[in-house]
């Protein structure tokens, strides 16, 4: 596996996190600044970690947070929230060019909802898209969206407790017994899959994930959105989906299993199973993990020795 191999703290002293990957030398970063009341996100070239592009820095006390990030050729989007003076938060959405000049696209958020997906945000059609909550009796989505170089936003209604999956799907994981359902958003199409009592299903574009909890571990199985190619078990005792995203690539499931606690940092096995060819493989010894688009990344050792390995799956065969 050819990897990016970066020591997480900064020459200056500061530590990172990848949230996204342009390309092999750009990387969007969340960073810890050295002013613990602030937090930034910023773009990084593995060539020149001395110098990297800040595009946004926020107040962190009361919850102030980057909650989603996405790119595409170009570009960086990120929605951020800070709190505000009536005990809630204020979401901006914004946009970025790679030579790191930022603008805000909308402050129109409505109240976000994140899932931890590399979905939460999504570019297509010209548009940025994201969920927020209407916060009604009868569960419903507002569908929010702007165009890519701003403007106004467009609210679009959808009843149930919808997420984004892969363009053009939103996924409803039926919460309070009602079924999954998985929702076209162009055409209408509408996909419903049954939960069994004692199973969990999860689906995205091409996949749906079923996981069935025992007392000792878990029994995570796959099948496709249309019924073909059922799995049989793909994890180990002990094994859990690192990931909410199913089937990066429609290909690789992860999987982690704790190894050891030390000074508050958790080792974890992390290792992929590929549905391309039935088979597993260890990957490394991790304390954390991310995916995005393409991307895989893990961190290995913890404080100064700490290092981020960032794989694109794109090239394994």
């Amino acid at each position: 596996m050819r990897t990016v191999d970066l020591p997480a703290t900064l020459p200056d002293g500061t530590t990172f996190t990848p949230a996204a990957v342009v390309d092999r030398d750009t990387i969007v970063v969340q960073i810890a600044d050295a002013d613990p009341a602030t937090a930034s996100l910023a773009l990084l070239d593995p060539a020149d970690l001395a110098h990297p592009r800040r595009l946004d820095t926020i107040p962190i006390a009361g919850g102030g947070a980057f909650d989603a990030v996405t790119a595409d050729a170009g570009h960086v989007y990120w929605m951020s929230s800070v709190a505000d003076d009536q005990g809630g938060s204020t979401g901006t959405l914004h946009r970025a060019d790679t030579a790191g000049h930022a603008t805000v696209l909308t402050t129109d958020t409505g109240h976000p909802t994140f899932a931890g997906s590399m979905h939460d945000l999504q570019v297509a059609d010209g548009r940025i898209w994201w969920t927020a909550t209407r916060g009604t009796t009868v569960p419903t989505t507002d569908l929010r969206s702007v165009p890519v170089g701003g403007g106004a936003v467009t609210v679009r209604p959808l009843e149930g407790t919808y997420h984004l999956t892969g363009w053009p799907w939103a996924g409803d994981n039926g919460i309070g017994g009602r079924p999954v359902v998985q929702l076209d958003l162009v055409t209408g199409a509408q996909r419903t899959f049954t939960e069994p009592p004692g199973q969990d299903v999860y689906c995205a574009v091409v996949w749906c994930r079923t996981v069935v909890r025992t007392e000792q571990s878990a029994v995570v199985t796959l099948h496709r959105t249309d019924g073909t190619g059922q799995t049989g078990r793909i994890n180990t005792d002990g094994e859990v989906p690192v990931f909410v995203d199913i089937a990066a690539l429609d290909r690789f499931e992860f999987f982690t299993a704790p190894i050891s606690t030390q000074a508050g940092t958790t080792s974890e096995r992390l290792s992929l199973y590929d549905l391309a060819t039935g088979r597993r493989a260890g990957i490394a010894v991790s304390t954390a993990e991310g995916l995005h688009g393409s991307w895989l990344w893990w961190a290995t050792g913890d404080n100064e020795t700490m290092t981020w390995h960032l794989l694109d799956l794109a090239t394994l065969r």
